[in-house]
C-alpha cells in the first residue's frame, strides 16, 4: 500500500477515526469534520487529517441539502453570506499551506474546546431580522476561514443559524446548503495549493466507507439513545480531545 499517504500500520486507527465521525453525524447530525479532525490529528500530521476528510464532508453536505428541499429558498436568502464564505475558503487554504505543524495544532485544538464549551453552555440569542444582511457576509467570512484551514466551519455557521431562529428542517438544508458551497471549492484550493495530490485525493475518497457505514450506524442509534446526552458525553469527549492537541501543539 504505497499508495497510503500515511504509514499502512495506521490505516486501522484511521478507518476508526472515520466511523466514529461518520456516526456521530448521524446521531445528531453535525460533526463530522471536527471529530475525524481532533481524532486524527492525535497521530497525524494535522494537515494531512484535514486533507483526508474532505471527500466525506463533500458528499454528505450534497446529501444534507438535497434532502432538505428547500435548496432554491435558501440559495436566495443566504448568497450574500455564501459569496464570502467561498472566496475566504481559498484564503483559509492559503494559510494552511504554510502554517507551521505546531501553530496549527495549536489552533484546531482551541477551536474545538471553544466551540465544544459554547455548546455545552447553549447559549440563547435571536438575531433581529434587520441585521442579518450585514451579519451574513462577517459569518461567511469567518466560516470560510476556518473552512480553508481545518474544514471545521460549524462554530460560526450553527451560531448564526440558531440565531435565526429556524425551524429544524430549515436549520439542516439551510446549513447543509451553505458548506456544500464551500466544498467544492475547498476541494480544488486543496488541489491548487499542492495539499491534495493523487494519493491524498484517493485515500479522501476510500474514506468514505468508513465515513458511510458509521453514518448509517448513527442513523439507527439516533432512535435508540437520548440525543441530548449523547451530545454532552461527545463535547466532553471533544474538550479532552481539544486539550490533547495543545499538548501536541506545545510539547
Amino acid at each position: 500500500m504505497d499508495w497510503l499517504p500515511f504509514a499502512p500500520e495506521l490505516t486501522a486507527l484511521v478507518a476508526i477515526a472515520l466511523f466514529l465521525g461518520g456516526a456521530v453525524k448521524g446521531t445528531v447530525g453535525v460533526g463530522l469534520p471536527l471529530v475525524v479532525v481532533s481524532l486524527l490529528g492525535s497521530f497525524l500530521d494535522p494537515k494531512l487529517a484535514v486533507v483526508l476528510v474532505t471527500v466525506p464532508v463533500v458528499v454528505s453536505n450534497v446529501w444534507q441539502s438535497l434532502r432538505s428541499g428547500i435548496v432554491l429558498g435558501a440559495a436566495r436568502r443566504f448568497w450574500p453570506l455564501i459569496l464570502p464564505f467561498v472566496l475566504c475558503t481559498w484564503l483559509g487554504a492559503q494559510l494552511l499551506a504554510s502554517m507551521h505543524t505546531a501553530l496549527l495544532l495549536g489552533f484546531l485544538g482551541a477551536l474545538v474546546i471553544g466551540f465544544s464549551m459554547l455548546n455545552l453552555a447553549q447559549p440563547q440569542w435571536r438575531l433581529a431580522p434587520r441585521y442579518e444582511p450585514f451579519a451574513g457576509p462577517g459569518v461567511g467570512a469567518v466560516a470560510g476561514v476556518l473552512n480553508g484551514v481545518s474544514t471545521v466551519n460549524g462554530p460560526p455557521l450553527i451560531m448564526y443559524l440558531v440565531s435565526l431562529g429556524l425551524q429544524k428542517n430549515d436549520f439542516v438544508g439551510s446549513y447543509g446548503l451553505i458548506a456544500l458551497a464551500g466544498s467544492i471549492p475547498l476541494v480544488l484550493s486543496y488541489i491548487g495549493v499542492g495539499l491534495m495530490g493523487p494519493a491524498e485525493f484517493g485515500a479522501s475518497a476510500l474514506a468514505l466507507v468508513p465515513v458511510l457505514a458509521g453514518l448509517l450506524t448513527g442513523e439507527r442509534l439516533r432512535r435508540r439513545i437520548d440525543p441530548d446526552l449523547f451530545r454532552k458525553v461527545l463535547l466532553v469527549v471533544l474538550i479532552v480531545l481539544g486539550l490533547n492537541l495543545i499538548r501536541r501543539a506545545l510539547y
